[in-house]
């Protein structure tokens, strides 16, 4: 083949990859410039919208959310569905919570962790070893996991008061940055890592494409699945971790309907439920914007359940174009 032979050869290659990469991301580009817009406008209805301190509240308010999206995308990618985030972050919390008296952090956060680990592996085992529907075996994980924390814990609530190193998780800083935003910031990093960067990651994105071209090239369904699972439970986990640790409250009834929250941020952010797609920026963007949202409206005295009816629409409205593209493109 001649020199001039090659390179024609090679355009389609490179054509290719940068198609795959305008559609991975467009979603992306276009949640930014909602975000710009909300944020402007913001700024014009308050001048301290765009404030430090602001920002800062906003930030935090969307922290646990955002970090356990981050698990969500990466299951949402593979083809697969967790609702059980919310039960797994209240029972790890509580699990976590019986370690108090140690006076230890880092043996709560650890076993609060380890937890979420473990629940996180048997929703993968449920789904890839018994062949259960993850829409079914996660929900019944949520269910199951919640009233395992109403048991441990007798329906009480505990306070981590005792435990500074705990409550600088959710309440500290450094160099004036709160924690929680450190961590928020680290954790998107390894996830976009690991998902855009690594081996992993292009054999999440083929899994979640087309599973049977994935098991013909040679990838192990079964291990992606039971990782992302996995990764989700932690996730799930920390962001407990986190929102207790703010609060000063590890509650065995907490997080109500924060499964929903979770999914909706993880698709607004650009995941489609049938796999393949969706990116962690976009789960950023699309966390970012419900924050900027919620802010705006308590701004203007929306009430909360006014709030809720309102950032379902513009979810809606966001969502709905992409599912017709979609749609036309079958």
């Amino acid at each position: 083949m001649s020199v001039a032979e090659e390179k024609f050869a090679r355009r389609p290659v490179k054509s290719a990859a940068s198609i795959e990469f305008w559609h991975r991301h467009v979603n992306s580009i276009s949640l930014l410039g909602i975000l710009i817009l909300l944020l402007v406008a913001g700024r014009i209805i308050s001048p301290s919208f765009l404030s430090a301190e602001n920002l800062k509240v906003i930030l935090l308010a969307v922290v646990g959310t955002s970090i356990i999206a981050f698990g969500m995308t990466m299951v949402v990618i593979s083809g697969e569905i967790d609702l059980s985030v919310a039960g797994v972050a209240v029972l790890s919390s509580v699990v976590g919570a019986m370690f108090l008296d140690t006076g230890s952090a880092v043996l709560v956060v650890s076993v609060t962790l380890f937890v979420g680990l473990i629940l996180g592996f048997l929703n993968g085992l449920l789904v890839v070893a018994i062949g259960i529907p993850s829409l079914i075996a996660t929900l019944a994980m949520l269910g199951v996991a919640r009233a395992l924390a109403n048991i441990t814990s007798s329906g009480k609530a505990f306070y981590p008061d005792d435990i500074e190193g705990y409550l600088w998780l959710g309440r500290g800083d450094v160099l004036g940055v709160p924690v929680p935003i450190l961590i928020l910031i680290v954790t998107a990093l390894l996830s976009i890592v690991l998902t855009q960067f690594t081996v992993f990651g292009r054999k999440l994105y083929a899994t979640g494409g087309n599973v049977s071209a994935a098991r013909l090239s040679g990838i192990r369904i079964w291990r992606v699945k039971i990782a992302v699972f996995t990764i989700c439970g932690i996730a799930a986990a920390l962001g407990g971790i986190l929102e207790s640790a703010r609060l000063s409250y590890i509650n065995p009834a907490a997080f109500p309907g924060m499964e929903l929250r979770v999914l909706a941020v993880t698709v607004l952010g650009g995941a489609a439920l049938a796999g393949g797609s969706g990116t962690i920026v976009g789960t950023v963007l699309a966390s970012m914007i419900i924050g900027v949202i919620n802010s705006l409206l308590n701004q203007m005295g929306v009430s909360i359940y006014l709030q809720q009816v309102v950032t379902a629409l513009i979810i809606l409205a966001v969502v709905l174009p992409g599912l017709r593209h979609r749609q036309v493109a079958k």
